[in-house]
């Protein structure tokens, strides 16, 4: 861990190790993270996928781990600090949709941080590739230890603050505890891309004392019934049903990741 009181390196050039190419990449990494550093090791070794990495040159699977935990502290800390009132079940869900991979591998693409990464020719397409979330969302997570390693927790929380606290406002702003419907619906869209699809089943009793049944389709998989007086309510208690199943998957492993296309520049280091 870095220390305020330790001397930082100098600022590696281009003449020291890296070409033209690989400058502009990782200045134009340094600029996404509003960050000057002192030395680009780190960031370069951010980018490496495992499929690129050399005898020189790792790759950024050591730097996911610590990524993952100081973005879990940034994160616990920010709502800890911003929503007093909010409940540890709160708290604790509206974080793991905020640092799920779908969230994070959407956020690496939108930064454009996908666009910089190496990878082997195995995984390499001359028009673009296709690459797991998993994928992206470590490579977030990556960055994000480079980014702690040269400018400390400071740095990486004015970062991930600025990157992740509309998503967060986003969930938070849903009322996470009373609009279980709105709160699926960023769920999912984060996650797939793609809105809930809610159908009622059937509509019992006379007009003056009707009983809806809802269910609701996320990604082929079918939840609830919700049952309710009426349709909105029936709907809601069926995006419950269906937003406790969904947020036990986002800490669980899929072993079918979800593929997402983006470019992928050509590799000079080769």
């Amino acid at each position: 861990m870095p220390t305020p009181s330790a001397e930082k390196p100098k600022r590696v050039t281009r003449s020291q190790s890296y070409s033209t190419s690989e400058m502009e990449r990782l200045r134009r990494l340094e600029g996404l993270l509003g960050h000057e550093f002192r030395d680009y090791r780190g960031l370069r070794n951010a980018l490496t996928h495992s499929s690129a990495k050399t005898d020189s040159l790792p790759s950024n699977e050591r730097m996911e781990f610590l990524g993952d935990a100081v973005l879990g502290l940034i994160v616990s800390h920010m709502l800890y600090r911003n929503y007093p009132t909010f409940p540890e079940g709160e708290l604790t869900r509206v974080k793991s949709v905020a640092v799920s991979r779908a969230v994070l591998a959407d956020r690496a693409r939108e930064l454009g941080f996908a666009e910089l990464m190496y990878l082997g020719k195995g995984v390499r397409r001359d028009s673009g590739t296709r690459l797991p979330v998993s994928i992206l969302a470590n490579l977030y997570e990556a960055v994000l230890c480079a980014l702690y390693e040269d400018g400390g927790l400071e740095a990486a929380s004015r970062f991930v603050e600025k990157d992740l606290g509309p998503v967060v406002l986003g969930i938070t702003s849903h009322q996470f505890q009373q609009n279980y419907k709105s709160a699926l619906q960023h769920l999912v869209q984060s996650r797939q891309g793609r809105a809930p699809n809610y159908r009622v089943l059937s509509e019992v009793g006379p007009d003056h004392q009707k009983e809806f049944h809802v269910v609701v389709a996320v990604g082929g998989v079918t939840f609830g019934p919700g049952v309710g007086r009426n349709k909105k309510e029936a709907e809601q208690r069926a995006a419950k049903a269906a937003l406790t199943e969904l947020l036990k998957e986002f800490s669980a492993t899929d072993p079918d990741d979800e593929i997402l296309e983006m470019p992928v520049p050509d590799d000079e280091s080769e």
